[in-house]
């Protein structure tokens, strides 16, 4: 990791409150790196990260570390670390576009509850890439309004080697085979995505661990490995 965005991003992709993250002067650094040597590859945010707040932000703090100054030194450093913390936040907005800020306000809007109860506690149960999987194909279902791509895109992004069919011979019905056993987290998660994607006309029925069984498909007729239709 070289500058303070890297350090909130790998706090933020693993589950690390920001608010735990203290930044610091470094008491020796390089003037040509962000962060203090004993920062630059360490892999757990576990303690406080230094930084050179000259390298990129001499004209904000040059005069906050002055070496002749040495009062209210508690205070300095809490405002240091706010400070720091507020110019993380714009390196990470800076790079936004306008899908990243509209994807954003979906997830806040999960998170709230706009799109119900059970859509704010179940979105916990999604790791950040299933996140990210979840909110740009959502967003990109109210751009296009096709529903039964985006529900197939969903699951098989989530659920690796699931399979999507969709019948409508007779009904207007989605059958679903997805590879892992039906635990709470994965119920949880299926409960979101039909929450969000399934089209209101259809219905869905999963198949967890054990595929339905195909006439002439040698894979599909496993006895004991065989679901019911």
């Amino acid at each position: 990791m070289d500058y303070i965005w890297d350090v909130l991003i790998k706090a933020k992709n693993e589950g690390i409150d920001l608010k735990d993250v203290r930044f610091c002067f470094a008491s020796g650094f390089s003037p040509y790196m962000e962060l203090s040597d004993s920062c630059i590859n360490f892999r757990d945010i576990d303690k406080d990260v230094e930084i050179n707040p000259y390298y990129r932000f001499f004209d904000i703090f040059k005069d906050l570390f002055d070496a002749n100054y040495y009062k209210n030194g508690e205070l300095r450093d809490v405002l240091f670390d706010l400070v720091v913390h507020f110019l993380g936040e714009l390196d990470l907005n800076r790079g936004m576009d306008r899908v990243e800020y509209h994807k954003w306000f979906f997830y806040r809007e999960l998170i709230e509850g706009t799109f119900g109860q059970r859509g704010k506690e179940n979105i916990k149960y999604f790791s950040i890439d299933e996140k990210n999987i979840l909110i740009r194909n959502l967003y990109k279902l109210y751009i296009t309004g096709d529903h039964i791509f985006y529900l197939k895109d969903t699951i098989k992004n989530i659920f690796k080697g699931s399979i999507v069919y969709l019948n409508k011979l007779d009904k207007n019905e989605f059958l679903v085979y997805i590879r892992q056993v039906d635990s709470s987290e994965n119920l949880k998660k299926m409960e979101l995505i039909e929450d969000l994607f399934l089209p209101i006309n259809f219905s869905i029925k999963i198949y967890w661990k054990f595929h339905f069984g195909i006439i002439d498909v040698a894979e599909t007729m496993r006895i004991g490995s065989i679901a019911n239709y």
